[in-house]
């Protein structure tokens, strides 16, 4: 599926509708106050999605009622383990 337009294929698009005019015209207007403005520090832990981190084979061990934590909700106990140790990492433990 083809997501983006080359600028010169622009005047080849369908006009905008008077009813997506008038949503557009609402959005603008909207009170955003309560999105606080980000910082650099927020923009420094901003990773996409689609990108994916290299994985490491480690061997460790870890006191067996720290491992069922993750483990007791069944499958992908390893990847809740790391989003764990991530949210460690990025907020200073």
């Amino acid at each position: 599926m083809k997501t983006s337009v080359a600028f010169s294929e622009l005047n080849k698009l369908p006009p905008i509708s008077k009813k997506r005019q008038a949503e557009i015209r609402a959005f603008k207007k909207k009170d955003f106050s309560d999105n606080p403005e980000w910082t650099d520090e927020n923009w420094k832990k901003v990773r996409p999605a689609h990108i994916k981190v290299p994985k490491t084979n480690i061997h460790t061990k870890i006191d067996t009622d720290i491992l069922q934590w993750p483990k007791k909700e069944g499958k992908g106990y390893q990847a809740r383990l790391n989003a764990a140790l991530r949210f460690a990492m990025h907020n200073g433990f």
